[in-house]
């Protein structure tokens, strides 16, 4: 059995470790759609060919790339509660698959009880 990971947003967010379970890894997806959101309505507003769009663009890839990471990372933690393989994640990259993917993430239970990735995320002190 793996040890309890980390904690904090920083292991939630790009730590490779443990499980999560589908609310925080609900939450998680929020924050980042909410995070791309921001430059996406900048792009907007802008006027077409002006620096803030340009600004806009750059802010949008400035917050894609860390959140493509975290994303990655979150998905194969919550395929590791639920007892799937985390190579699964890369059906996240498959335009048609990847909606059906995450709502699959979403509904599947989580393994009850300790796996080789940690202890379950709704124990205590988790």
């Amino acid at each position: 059995m793996a040890q309890r990971p980390g904690s904090g947003m920083r292991w939630l967010l790009f730590g490779v470790s443990g499980r999560l379970s589908r609310r925080i890894y609900a939450l998680a997806m929020l924050f980042w759609v909410l995070v791309l959101a921001i430059p996406m309505a900048a792009a907007a507003r802008a006027d077409p060919g002006s620096t803030a769009l340009t600004l806009a663009g750059l802010g949008f890839v400035l917050a894609f790339l860390p959140a493509a990471w975290s994303i990655a990372v979150m998905s194969i933690k919550r395929l590791h509660d639920a007892g799937l393989p985390g190579i699964l994640v890369g059906v996240l990259v498959i335009p048609a698959a990847s909606t059906f993917m995450l709502l699959i993430m979403m509904i599947w239970p989580s393994v009850k009880g300790p796996n080789r990735h940690g202890p379950a995320p709704d124990q205590p002190g988790y």
